[in-house]
């Protein structure tokens, strides 16, 4: 077998999305004659809900080895919280020494958080192990006039070092193609290196393990859910989808909730959507719940709820890392998605019924989409008895399997190991 290390600092028994990409390829890795050794950090300092759930998901086909890390506890004193960082000050010594000590063939980086990709470069030059760094969020983005000096420095230091990382990488993965356009049009170069677009994949046990409940709040009243972080350019997606919630409550007996909206650790949570339910007046009907919750709890809510929602944002590389969740679980979507997106091509190619596209030219903004989404979310309703989830046999979503998704970035690799791409 040949030996891959992934310095992972999200990892199980965390379940953010960097922590559910790891361990999906970790469950699968060793059926493609790999060894994956995953370097993280001991939960003790990490600002996480832990879920021992998915440290049962994550099987035992690969190696654990905890790194050294400083304490949040004492670094945020100094407002130093992102784990990435605080792991910097050892990671270098730690990977090169793992590395050669396990004979490894392959580095794998998947970020956020982004600070680990500046040690990659050292750690190849001083080993010879080439490296892929995996892109579950960009790094570099566009920035905002009212931005604190925080986000102004994290965006230079961005700036300055993702180059660097990525032009002495042998591959490069990205959860959209969106994220790789952007990374091929600030470095043209890297054209040459393996790339590969490898969307979220999905255990389908994960799903099939719980059984479907149903919520206890009256027959005659459907019940909506939306499980998952709000990021700030979700913000307006979410602010039309609310706008049109307020119509659509007039026509149907609807709850709406959205849980776990906070993409801050435990007990920094603060409410995302709450100033748009104070604005519109939806607080009779709609609640928020910021803390993040297990994902054994996010799965038991998808499966106990009546139609579960799908938000995109107004960017084109949106990979929402919950869409073949929602297949997988076999439950009731409604998708309001940027056009231009991976999950609304995936959809389209589907012919999901349920999904109103918009984009973020004048026009065709979310909030002018309002009437479409009113519109598509009654029909929903009204055929829920009739509902016809997305076959899980379609070839199209079992390459998006976690086995499927595992074989994409082996694959991959390969590519760069045999020379097809110039590293």
């Amino acid at each position: 077998m040949k030996t891959i290390i992934i310095v992972a600092p999200h990892f199980p028994p965390s379940a953010m999305p960097p922590a559910q990409r790891v361990r999906l390829l970790v469950r699968h890795l060793h059926e493609f004659d790999w060894h994956p050794v995953v370097l993280t950090v001991d939960h003790y300092y990490r600002e996480e809900v832990s879920d021992p759930w998915m440290v049962e998901l994550a099987g035992k086909n690969y190696e654990k080895i905890d790194l050294k890390c400083l304490d949040q506890r004492k670094t945020r004193r100094f407002g130093i919280g992102d784990l990435g960082l605080r792991m910097l000050p050892f990671l270098f010594f730690q990977v090169r020494k793992i590395a050669r000590k396990n004979k490894a063939d392959f580095v794998l980086y998947p970020v956020p958080p982004w600070y680990i990709m500046v040690v990659a470069p050292f750690v190849k030059w001083a080993t010879g192990i080439p490296y892929g760094i995996d892109f579950i969020d960009p790094w570099v983005r566009q920035q905002k006039k009212d931005e604190n000096i925080k986000a102004k420095i994290s965006q230079w230091i961005a700036r300055r070092f993702e180059g660097f990382a990525v032009k002495r990488s042998a591959a490069i993965f990205a959860v959209s193609q969106g994220i790789l356009n952007d990374l091929l049009k600030r470095y043209p170069s890297v054209k040459d290196k393996a790339l590969a677009a490898v969307p979220y994949g999905v255990e389908l046990n994960d799903y099939s393990s719980i059984n479907r409940s149903q919520a206890a709040i009256g027959p005659a009243l459907i019940l909506i859910r939306y499980i998952g972080a709000v990021s700030d350019s979700m913000l307006p997606v979410v602010k039309a989808l609310l706008m049109t919630m307020e119509q659509v409550q007039l026509r149907r007996k609807i709850r709406v909730e959205f849980i776990g909206t906070s993409y801050a650790g435990s007990g920094l949570a603060q409410p995302r959507i709450q100033p748009f339910l104070d604005e519109i007046g939806l607080q009779e009907f709609v609640t928020e719940a910021p803390d993040r919750v297990t994902y054994r709890r996010a799965v038991e809510l998808t499966r106990s709820a009546d139609i579960l929602l799908l938000v995109g944002d107004m960017t084109p590389y949106y990979a929402a890392s919950k869409l073949m969740g929602l297949i997988a679980s076999r439950q009731p979507f409604f998708a309001f998605l940027q056009r231009d997106s991976f999950p609304a091509q995936f959809l389209r190619q589907l012919n999901y019924p349920f999904i109103i596209e918009y984009t973020a030219t004048a026009g065709d903004l979310p909030e002018q989409r309002q009437q479409a989404v009113e519109e598509k979310l009654i029909a929903l309703i009204d055929t829920l008895p009739d509902f016809r989830p997305v076959s899980t046999d379609e070839p199209s979503f079992r390459q998006h399997t976690a086995w499927g998704m595992t074989k994409s970035f082996v694959d991959t690799i390969q590519k760069a190991e045999h020379g097809q791409a110039t590293l």
